[in-house]
């Protein structure tokens, strides 16, 4: 009984991980195939060259679809998100890089399923293999912790994911700064300046690259300027890119000159990332305190004191 329990409950965490595996690929690839549609959108080349690789892309459009198919029927009857829920979502999920219009869909999927399948799973593992046995109640708390914890995962790894992307991006903008100082005294407007600056960082996997490229193909066709800028502002909501979308807004209101703007704002930017980093490094005695009073004074402990120990012990068993 043991044995097969085990087995039920290794087959199920197989299939988790698995569903999750696939979704984890399924975002890594149309993420790369985006990436490789903005960068012939803004070179002028078309959807028709950054898919000229064909046959794999497709299949790999086709499984994705189905696989939205799914979970949009699945969710098609589910409203437990208000609409002001909706719209918060909706800028977590473009804030963390996910600008699909599909996204919500996926994230109430998860939302959904997860909590079932972490009870599914902690009610096999706690009622099959009775590893707690302290009684019912505790039981029962194990298996509603678990599926808590399946509730609150999606907005965890949201949130997670969407820190770590402005993260990336505020260390990228001073780089940018500079390549747009350049551009600007070289005589481009700003449209060709960040469209040169998104040809030099689509090279790397640059996340400011990405959100750039964004704003290019917005200010291309979007009546309102200003409005394709603080949708910048809106998907990396960061005290550096609302300055520098000002700074853009303020230059094309007033006519100020955007090497000068540039050079300010990107100075100001180098002096607060060398500000973080001195924070950080006075924090760095304070936080190394508990790790070496835990790791590595015992150690020096017992290779200083261990050998005197040792003889006195043997003096004394001698005697």
């Amino acid at each position: 009984m043991q044995m097969d329990t085990m087995v039920i409950v290794a087959l199920g965490l197989s299939f988790g991980f698995l569903v999750m595996g696939g979704f984890v690929v399924d975002a890594v690839l149309s993420r790369k195939f985006r990436l490789r549609r903005l960068k012939g959108a803004i070179d002028g080349r078309g959807l028709r060259s950054a898919t000229a690789g064909g046959g794999s892309t497709r299949e790999t459009g086709a499984w994705r679809q189905d696989v939205l198919g799914l979970m949009r029927r699945m969710t098609s009857g589910v409203s437990f998100l208000k609409d002001r829920q909706i719209r918060e979502t909706r800028k977590l999920l473009a804030a963390a890089g996910h600008r699909n219009r599909d996204a919500i869909i996926v994230y109430t999927f998860f939302k959904m399923t997860l909590p079932v399948i972490f009870l599914v799973l902690s009610g096999l593992y706690v009622y099959g293999l009775n590893p707690i046995g302290k009684g019912p109640l505790l039981d029962i708390g194990a298996v509603v912790a678990a599926a808590l914890i399946g509730s609150m995962a999606p907005d965890l790894m949201l949130r997670n994911t969407r820190d770590k992307r402005l993260e990336n991006i505020r260390k990228e903008l001073p780089d940018a700064l500079d390549m747009l100082v350049i551009c600007a005294e070289a005589g481009l407007a700003t449209d060709a300046a960040i469209k040169r600056v998104v040809a030099e960082t689509s090279r790397r996997s640059s996340v400011l690259g990405d959100e750039l490229g964004q704003t290019a193909m917005e200010l291309s066709f979007m009546p309102e300027r200003r409005q394709a800028l603080e949708n910048l502002a809106e998907r990396a909501p960061l005290p550096s890119i609302v300055a520098f979308v000002n700074t853009l807004v303020q230059a094309e209101r007033y006519g100020t000159p955007l090497a000068r703007a540039f050079k300010v704002l990107s100075q100001e930017q180098r002096n607060e990332r060398m500000m973080k980093a001195e924070e950080k490094a006075g924090r760095l005695p304070a936080t190394m305190t508990v790790p070496m009073m835990m790791f590595i004074l015992p150690a020096l402990f017992i290779v200083l004191i261990g050998p005197a120990i040792l003889d006195i012990l043997d003096n004394y068993l001698n005697r």
